[in-house]
């Protein structure tokens, strides 16, 4: 079967953006949430006007959505519905006016880890991909943090570890996902060794990142 790519048309064109929009993305375990920070830090102290932002929001899908997966109250199905109605809600009111106003915009975590989490549990590549062309700006970079499973379940709490060990050949599939992300988004994707410390990994964000704010905002 013939798989979709988001493609730079519609609601995702780049070119007409003021703003940059820059998804951190990764498994469990491969430390979004710390680079996420770091960056939104160097870039703001740089003088950058930045957002940073994360998935699932803390409205009330997001909410919804952090409540359920805690209790394993959802069906694929279930859960892919309330990500994409958190997504909207975060795209409409944080997302597009950030751009807008020409911010630099941090994601922690973004329709990627819909496309990699979900695509894992049985839900069409296809349908996710041509659900999120219609309303989802793609990002101007993707960072995927890659860490082999085992690695990245060391690195979990005990609680989320003893879930993911029971779910091991899931997360394999998810990391594949991932690390072909690069065949379904039209955009720059960047795949770096998350089992590096945080110093390197970081400088190495900021590296492509400054490249990204170099080629859009000075022409360079």
């Amino acid at each position: 079967m013939e798989i979709l790519t988001l493609e730079s048309r519609g609601t995702n064109k780049m070119k007409r953006r003021k703003g940059i929009l820059i998804a951190i993305e990764g498994i469990d375990g491969s430390g979004k949430t710390t680079q996420s920070k770091l960056l939104y830090e160097a870039l703001v102290k740089m003088g950058f006007p930045t957002v940073l932002s994360h998935e699932p929001t803390e409205g009330p899908f997001g909410e919804e959505i952090r409540k359920k997966l805690a209790t394993s109250g959802l069906t694929p199905e279930e859960a892919y519905d309330l990500f994409v109605r958190d997504r909207k809600e975060h795209v409409n009111k944080k997302i597009i006016p950030s751009l807008e106003a020409g911010k630099i915009v941090i994601v922690d975590r973004y329709f990627i880890s819909t496309i990699a989490y979900q695509g894992a549990g049985g839900i069409s590549l296809n349908k996710i991909i041509a659900d999120h062309e219609k309303f989802a700006p793609i990002p101007d970079l993707v960072i995927i943090l890659d860490i082999p499973v085992d690695e990245a379940i060391k690195r979990l709490t005990n609680k989320n570890r003893d879930s993911f060990e029971r779910n091991r050949s899931f997360l394999q599939e998810v990391r594949r996902i991932y690390l072909n992300i690069g065949k379904l988004l039209k955009t720059k994707v960047i795949i770096i060794d998350a089992r590096k410390n945080v110093n390197e990994i970081h400088k190495e964000i900021l590296f492509h990142v400054l490249e990204l704010i170099k080629e859009r905002f000075t022409g360079g």
